[in-house]
């Protein structure tokens, strides 16, 4: 009876850490869904803007510019030169975004492996 009343709390001190890593395994997978919804929101973002920037490189590449007037008048050469520094600016600033993205989907991806580092040793697989 003696050596039962020393296993009674081990026993239960085992049973208390095993719910607390149930319980914290659960949280972590719900941190990584969150984590899955935020890259792919990311993921959106960035697809749009790869589309916005191969719009705006055709413009660029194929010279669109507005369309002439009624008369037929020859665009003023300072008005293309203006319009292909404005084409130019959006190239910059998209890439920029492209950038900023890509850099948030890096953040977030090494985000879910230190969780997923963390997961693995509470269930103890690789």
């Amino acid at each position: 009876m003696h050596r039962l009343a020393w296993l009674l709390p081990l026993l239960f001190a085992g049973i208390v850490a095993a719910a607390d890593d149930r319980a914290e395994i659960q949280n972590l997978y719900a941190a990584m869904n969150a984590l899955n919804l935020e890259q792919q929101a990311l993921f959106q973002q960035f697809q749009m803007l790869q589309e916005m920037r191969r719009s705006n490189d055709r413009a660029y590449y194929t010279n669109l510019l507005p369309t002439p007037r009624q008369d037929m008048e020859v665009p003023n050469y300072a008005d293309l030169i203006q319009y292909q520094r404005e084409v130019a600016r959006r190239a910059e600033d998209l890439s920029r975004q492209s950038d900023q993205l890509y850099s948030n989907f890096s953040e977030l991806s090494a985000r879910k492996a230190r969780l997923m580092q963390r997961i693995f040793a509470l269930t103890g697989t690789q």
